[in-house]
């Protein structure tokens, strides 16, 4: 019977065991989360993140837009040969080839008005590629945080493996000497079944949280990634109206929003000008084909008339003022909306660090010393070996409790940093001089 038990026992460690060499879980050290890694990180991804290069490609395109703003119109030549009537002048009278240029002239400063429409554009197509460029560096956080969870899980369960080893080898020697019986035994073989399991899927995860950082670095989807250790707790963030004095300033999305409320008011200005007539030179000359000397010259000045289409004109501008106020509406609205923003993220920080404070100094030291406590009862035949296993069980849970909440503080910390442009809040709320994104 034993015999039978021990081969079932021996079935289960290989296929605990049967990992993939590429995919071995991280040992424990790892590497840290810092601004310095953060950053060359984001800089690797300006050169190669689709997102950034499009947004680049667009500020560009933007740039040359404002150089490709003419002041003058291109003159416009005219051709054409004359015939005479039976009746009207001859050929060599009035000339029998006509040939003319006519210029509009860059009058009421609409030339310099698109130019600032232009520029208007520009300047939000690189507020668009600065918000999309810090939305990489916050997912590229995330994404470290996320890999560092993944490796956190896995070392946990890498310890918890070995303790049920220790234990599945301490309940086979009492079993082998009959102080432990089938149903112990078998329970410690069904957790240590449990854990491998778990184990692999936790690998497996990990997987999934390194291909989503390598894409946002366009690399390999498979490449490796060395392990990555969680950041320690940090320290407290209240809210201060020094963060909503930051976040007005820096805030991304906010200066779009507020560049896209100047863009649509050059629009505008530019709109109400076209009203106004068009104005053009026009020098003509007839010629004779058979001597080639000039017969007339004539000068003209044209307009248009706009008057005929001011309720068209006046609705035009009417709609872009609309877009205005419009566009000024949301940035306000987004603006009124940061302070409540910035204070949902400081409660869901505040949760996340009291949250992790405490599984560290409460609930797992605490766990920990039942667990020694059950463990000791039952060596000594004092207690159930079922509460060593619920209480291991508690205190793996507890452990993955402290690294849930311990990266749900930093994902909240990378959120803080993209609306304030703040690296290290807890220095600054306390008065330090952090880096800031200028």
């Amino acid at each position: 019977m034993k015999t039978k038990y021990l081969s079932l026992l021996l079935s289960i460690s290989l296929a605990g065991g049967a990992l993939r060499a590429d995919e071995a879980a991280p040992s424990e050290s790892g590497i840290a989360i810092t601004g310095d890694l953060i950053g060359r990180l984001a800089a690797e991804a300006q050169g190669r993140n689709p997102a950034i290069e499009a947004a680049g490609a667009r500020a560009d395109a933007a740039s040359e837009a404002v150089e490709s703003v003419r002041i003058w119109e291109d003159p416009v030549f005219s051709f054409g040969l004359w015939f005479p009537g039976q009746q009207g002048f001859t050929s060599s009278e009035m000339g029998n080839i006509v040939y003319g240029v006519e210029q509009k002239l860059p009058v009421f400063g609409r030339p310099e008005l698109a130019r600032n429409v232009a520029e208007s554009a520009a300047a939000k197509a690189k507020l668009n590629l600065r918000f999309e460029t810090e939305t990489i560096r916050r997912d590229l956080t995330v994404a470290l945080l996320d890999l560092a969870l993944a490796d956190e899980n896995a070392r946990l369960a890498q310890q918890d493996q070995a303790w049920l080893d220790a234990t599945l080898a301490a309940v086979d020697d009492r079993y082998r000497v009959g102080k432990s019986s089938q149903v112990e035994w078998l329970k410690i073989q069904t957790e240590r079944a449990k854990g491998a399991d778990q184990l692999t899927t936790i690998i497996s995860f990990r997987g999934r949280q390194r291909a989503q950082l390598n894409r946002l670095l366009n690399r390999d989807i498979d490449g490796p990634w060395p392990a990555v250790a969680l950041p320690e707790i940090a320290g407290p963030v209240p809210f201060d109206d020094r963060l909503v004095s930051a976040a007005l300033e820096f805030a991304p999305k906010l200066r779009v929003m507020q560049q896209e409320a100047a863009q649509d008011e050059a629009v505008a200005r530019l709109t109400q000008r076209k009203r106004m007539p068009e104005i053009g030179l026009g020098l003509q000359a007839r010629q004779y084909s058979g001597d080639g000397e000039i017969r007339e010259g004539t000068m003209t000045v044209d307009f248009s008339l706009p008057w005929l289409n001011r309720r068209n004109y006046d609705a035009d501008f009417r709609r872009d003022k609309a877009n205005v106020r419009a566009a000024e509406h949301e940035a306000e609205d987004y603006a009124l909306g940061i302070r409540v923003e910035l204070h949902h993220l400081i409660v869901e920080l505040d949760a996340a660090r009291r949250r992790a404070l405490l599984y560290q100094n409460q609930v797992i030291p605490l766990t920990e010393q039942t667990l020694s406590s059950a463990r000791a009862a039952w060596e000594g035949n004092l207690g159930p070996f079922q509460d060593i296993l619920d209480a291991r069980r508690m205190l793996v849970e507890d452990r993955w409790e402290l690294a849930q909440a311990t990266a749900e503080q930093g994902r909240e910390l990378a959120d803080l940093t993209l609306l304030t442009g703040v690296y290290d809040l807890p220095a600054y709320v306390s008065g330090g001089s952090p880096a800031m994104n200028q």
